[in-house]
């Protein structure tokens, strides 16, 4: 049995255990693009459940990639500061990513007024993060790169004190559907000042890890003082299975992280 330090942040402490072999395997089936959701899955088997603590979905993406990467800290070799990758012989290990001084700074920022509405800026769920992925493809001629850029923005950026906290998993689907149709729609003048509110808002609200996104999602930057080679990582949860349950969860030629 591993032993796990608590995982303390500053909005909730939360104890681990390590992952009962059938959910190891079960991590390994999940399709490779639903890193999200595998975040989501891994943290309701890993984390001991607490009444009084916030569900895993309503972690912040931060939070959630702490959690997964102080679960690798303790079952990697080589330990705490664990290698990430190499290049010509120059390694970027966790300590480039995580940024332990930035404590959380709240819930949401002040945006920009704009078409009529005021634009608020609010931390990224995973709850949020979930929908985005689910999205993927369903905003009509844009993906990739583009996707994520309006898919973020529709997630973190909130028109006229919208809520959507109380809906179902479909209806916040439809919910952010409909505002990145709305943003996507956006003059270029318009959408480059929401833009700017958009990225100066998540600026204020950065703690443990700058996230940021490429092609196929979200992807942790590497702190501004790193000389890390890799400048932009993953941390996906089935980085923290063995290769006996990726084999048994059939993706034995799957390398790791």
């Amino acid at each position: 049995m591993i032993h796990f330090p608590p995982l303390r942040t500053a909005r909730f402490t939360a104890q681990l255990r390590e992952l009962p072999i059938r959910d190891a395997i079960a991590l390994a089936a999940m399709p490779e693009h639903r890193i999200e959701a595998a975040h989501s899955y891994f943290l309701r088997s890993a984390v001991i459940p607490d009444a009084n603590m916030l569900d895993v979905d309503q972690w912040t993406v931060q939070e959630r990639t702490l959690a997964v990467t102080h679960y690798m800290a303790s079952t990697y070799d080589d330990g705490p500061n664990f290698l990430v990758c190499k290049v010509d012989d120059i390694e970027s290990r966790y300590g480039d990513y995580l940024d332990g001084s930035s404590s959380y700074p709240g819930d949401d920022v002040e945006g920009v007024e704009l078409e009529g509405d005021v634009w608020r800026v609010r931390q990224l769920t995973g709850r949020l993060a979930c929908s985005a992925e689910r999205l993927n493809g369903a905003l009509d001629g844009v993906d990739g790169f583009a996707y994520w850029q309006f898919a973020l923005m529709a997630a973190q950026l909130v028109p006229n004190d919208e809520a959507d906290a109380d809906l179902s998993d479909s209806d916040l689907d439809r919910l952010l559907l409909e505002r990145m149709q709305v943003i996507a729609g956006f003059p270029e003048s318009a959408f480059v000042r929401l833009l700017d509110a958009f990225e100066v808002g998540r600026e204020k609200l950065h703690h443990l890890f700058a996230i940021g996104f490429d092609k196929d999602g979200i992807v942790v930057k590497a702190r501004k003082e790193s000389t890390a080679p890799a400048q932009c990582a993953r941390f996906p949860a089935r980085s923290t299975i063995t290769a006996v349950a990726k084999y048994l969860g059939g993706k034995p030629q799957e390398s790791g992280a």
